[in-house]
């Protein structure tokens, strides 16, 4: 079959071929994530239908995200204002870190660009470098020449706005938010736009005897529920990729030994509230906390191999801000991912693909990526073979790259305190980090592709925030003056602090534009 179009014949996917209906096994944050997402992008001739279990918990400890979800908004055409009163959300300028580098340490990863650039030739932590060979005791630390450390130093906050390359604007944001009321928001618009849930627990799987396809999953009161593609969020259970389809799982154990998390609630403290997230080592593992307009996020990642569970629970109850509202909650997991991701007729999304533990705020940007590269591989039927094998390609990549960022701020800690950091200090890391890291150290280029997560201001920011500092600077700042590197250093930061001082506080901020109706419980 043909139609016509701009003077040319263009072939049509035969009508038996395409795909009728997807199911998405598994709510919480990522099924829900992935309806409202399909069934905004799908043809409405396509079926997107949903099974969930009230009576299944949700792990839910991704109350943290990172820029790129502002692309996920705007395609579902989310408001962000109702998003955020609904979901208690506030805005995230960054994640600050406490005692990564050495004991008492404070840096920012901020999310943005440097306020601006001396040169188009040599990046500016060059130039930040060069400076400090002028030799004054008060020169900026390289965080201040970004405008989201002199904002979050101040509890300021309003969203960046164009032009983009103008000093005031170079920096983004994301969101903090309830992650179980984000699926409660997102299911009201995925369920407006054609989406079908289904109540029950899924007890069966079944497949075809000759394809290996999944063709329906069969739930505890005896009903079948069939589909010609499923996406898999059933969380660590991975009851369809893992459990049915027996994909491999690729333990990264030795590079991240965390394997347990508490995760509690606390009362909000008074005061403005941070539009950061905070990232704070102890010396095993380490705790978040995430500020919401009606409580704070609390949490710690800590590895069973060098703490007891009760240990690591009193250490989260000694560093809370406020009163806990509930008893802390124990998810034990593995780090690592699926050796693939989209198998056969099932592809699977958050915790069923995989688990990156939460530093740097991934688990929920994981799902959206995956998403867009879904819809750039949408399949027919067939699942073509090309398709699987593109859509895996990337989605490895994507998933060692952000692994080696999470990696390196274990490896490059400066800690001897406990044997939890010797052991992260000492251990072997994958050949990709030790690449980024050779260059880094020899005369501060950072070797990462133009698709990495996590581009150059990340890296300099977290590698020169733990103290690891390059031998030389790039040759073509080498031959600068230091005093001229260091004055105009000093502009930038005055410039960065200027540009902040005009914002609003946070709190006022969201009073204005995005309050949350207090919830009957804290």
């Amino acid at each position: 079959m043909t139609h016509y179009n701009s003077g040319e014949y263009l072939p049509q996917v035969p009508t038996e071929e395409r795909v009728r209906k997807v199911l998405v096994v598994g709510g919480g944050s990522s099924g829900w994530m992935a309806a409202t997402m399909l069934a905004t992008a799908l043809s409405k001739e396509i079926s997107v239908e949903l099974v969930e279990s009230d009576a299944i918990g949700i792990v839910g400890v991704g109350e943290a995200t990172i820029p790129p979800i502002q692309q996920f908004n705007r395609f579902v055409k989310l408001d962000e204002a109702a998003f955020m009163a609904s979901t208690q959300g506030t805005f995230k300028l960054g994640i600050e870190f406490h005692n990564w580098g050495r004991v008492g340490d404070r840096y920012l990863h901020q999310f943005g660009a440097v306020g601006r650039e001396i040169d188009q030739l040599v990046k500016l932590h060059h130039w930040w470098a060069l400076g400090r060979l002028a030799g004054s005791e008060d020169y900026p630390q390289y965080q201040d020449l970004f405008v989201a450390r002199a904002a979050a130093r101040e509890d300021r906050f309003r969203p960046s706005g164009p032009p983009r390359n103008a000093l005031p604007n170079r920096y983004t944001h994301a969101y903090h938010f309830d992650a179980h009321l984000y699926a409660a928001h997102l299911r009201k618009i995925a369920e407006s736009r054609g989406a079908k849930r289904h109540e029950g627990r899924v007890v069966d799987v079944e497949k075809d005897g000759e394809t290996g396809f999944v063709t329906a999953v069969v739930m505890e009161d005896g009903r079948r529920l069939e589909a010609d593609f499923f996406v898999d969020c059933s969380g660590f259970r991975s009851l369809l990729l893992g459990g049915a389809l027996e994909e491999p799982f690729e333990d990264w154990s030795k590079y991240i030994p965390s394997d347990r998390a508490l995760a509690v609630p606390s009362k909000r403290p008074e005061g403005d509230i941070r539009p950061y997230t905070q990232g704070i080592a102890h010396p095993v593992g380490w705790q978040w906390r995430i500020p919401l307009q009606h409580r704070t996020g609390n949490g710690h990642v800590f590895a069973s191999a060098f703490s007891s569970e009760s240990e690591a629970e009193e250490r989260l109850l000694a560093n809370l801000e406020g009163e806990a509202l509930d008893t802390p909650r124990l998810i034990k997991f593995t780090t690592g991912r699926r050796k693939r991701t989209w198998v056969k007729n099932v592809v699977a999304l958050g915790l069923s693909s995989g688990f990156l533990e939460p530093l740097e705020s991934t688990s929920i940007h994981f799902v959206q990526s995956s998403l867009e590269r879904l819809l750039d591989y949408f399949p027919t039927r067939a699942m073509d073979a090309s398709l699987l094998e593109a859509y895996n390609m990337r989605t490895e990549q994507e998933w060692t790259d952000v692994r080696d960022f999470i990696v390196a701020h274990y490896h490059l800690s400066e800690r001897d305190d406990s044997e939890f950091w010797r052991y992260t200090r000492n251990m072997d890391v994958p050949d990709s980090l030790k690449h980024i890291i050779e260059l880094w150290r020899a005369r501060g280029i950072l070797d990462i592709s133009g698709g990495h997560l996590f581009q150059l201001g990340s890296w300099s920011s977290v590698l020169i925030g733990q103290r690891v500092m390059p031998g030389g600077v790039h040759a073509l700042a080498d031959r600068a003056d230091p005093a001229y590197a260091a004055a105009e250093v000093r502009k930038i930061m005055a410039e960065c602090r200027a540009a902040a001082s005009q914002m609003p506080k946070h709190t006022d901020f969201i009073e204005s534009y995005c309050k949350a109706v207090a919830p009957e419980m804290a």
